[in-house]
């Protein structure tokens, strides 16, 4: 990708390649404490609600601030801004050893990485030609997606035999270098307006709300991250010792999804021909066939289960970025922004309650509780059929 010389906002691969690791990194922080629950509830005493719900709810929320504002003070001063701040609640975090200050810390450090993913992917969207905007947003979809896989493993394989601050350290490194090198980019064209009137772009939430077709893209987002969690969460600890007698460890259960993760990348390539709505309808259905046929295999069949866990894994990475060009078709462009921003605040509450569902549905058969993640997803495909 060649960057003109003559526009000091323009950014090179390198870059965009770096935000897509930093990308990668920051929401790694929301799944990366999964594979030592049991660790730190023993060692700590504190659940999983402290350790994922805590930081969940914080980056949600975070996200219907840090976009707006990005709006007002600019997208790198954001980004660089909150990207410094994680470094510091990450390093925090890393220290604490009292279950008070392990979600303390992690309210902090959601809150923090909030400041990053919404506002990286416009600030890509907005720089280069359409093809490069279009690869941009579909490899920032990866990373989002990817994260939820590879932030378990790399959690399992660092934190578990080494401790969680042994984790978050090089994860700094990341950050701090992103930083510092948008920190050397020109400030945005735009930014500058100050904060004057900044609260009276929430007024429009009430609108985007009425607005039917947003309606059928928050919908599914709110239960897409919802499933996943809940799905591993489940998966270990119905068939986690049924596995382990398998020789088939908890990570290499979500190892064998990971093509399915790369799916925003053919998103990029077949969205243009057949539109948002129908490649959306297509990656809900994709999602609760897998989710139903995880059922059907439950306990008795249990490479078919890792089978069918890839097929809804692909489903969500189908979904995820036609839900993103969903809100930008159909969203006004003066609301745009907020619209974005919305839709990743109900995408991640959703996940931030996988936890919650997964443990109110532990006295369920896996197979029921599987055929019920199923339903929720294929009642979300139909539901843009429904009247308004």
């Amino acid at each position: 990708m060649k960057v003109s010389a003559s526009d000091p906002h323009a950014i090179g691969i390198g870059l965009r390649a770096l935000m897509v690791i930093c990308a990668l990194s920051v929401v790694s922080l929301l799944y990366l404490p999964l594979p030592i629950l049991g660790t730190l509830k023993h060692t700590y005493g504190i659940e999983a609600t402290g350790m994922v719900s805590s930081f969940g709810f914080a980056y949600a929320a975070g996200f219907l601030i840090f976009g707006p504002l990005s709006d007002r003070l600019g997208r790198r001063n954001v980004m660089v801004g909150g990207l410094l701040a994680l470094v510091g609640a990450t390093a925090v975090l890393a220290l604490a050893s009292s279950p008070l200050f392990l979600t303390f810390g992690r309210v902090l450090q959601g809150l923090a990485a909030s400041s990053f993913p919404p506002v990286a992917i416009t600030y890509l969207a907005e720089r280069g030609n359409p093809r490069q905007k279009m690869w941009s947003v579909a490899w920032m979809s990866t990373a989002f997606l990817s994260a939820g896989l590879l932030g378990q493993i790399y959690g399992g394989l660092v934190a578990g035999p080494w401790g969680l601050g042994a984790a978050l350290g090089p994860l700094c490194g990341v950050f701090a270098l992103t930083a510092w090198s948008l920190w050397k980019k020109p400030a945005d064209r735009l930014a500058g307006q100050g904060l004057s009137g900044f609260f009276s772009n929430y007024k429009a939430i009430g609108s985007l709300l009425a607005d039917a077709r947003l309606r059928r893209v928050y919908l599914p987002a709110f239960f897409l991250l919802m499933c996943f969690v809940a799905f591993y969460m489940i998966l270990d600890s119905k068939l986690g010792m049924q596995f382990e007698q398998l020789g088939i460890s908890p990570m290499t259960t979500r190892a064998v999804v990971a093509p399915a993760f790369l799916m925003p990348l053919l998103v990029a390539v077949v969205l243009p021909k057949l539109g948002p709505q129908r490649t959306l309808g297509a990656g809900l259905v994709c999602a609760a066939a897998g989710l139903a046929l995880s059922a059907w295999a439950g306990e008795e069949h249990l490479m078919a289960l890792l089978g069918s866990s890839f097929l809804f894994v692909a489903g969500l990475g189908i979904s995820v970025p036609s839900l993103i060009a969903r809100v930008a078709g159909v969203s006004d462009i003066s609301l745009r922004g907020l619209a974005v921003s919305l839709y990743t605040f109900v995408l991640f509450i959703g996940a931030s309650l996988g936890p919650w569902l997964a443990q109110h549905t532990a006295d369920m058969a896996l197979a029921s509780t599987y055929l019920l993640l199923a339903g929720v997803l294929a009642i979300c495909a139909i539901y843009p059929a429904f009247p308004n």
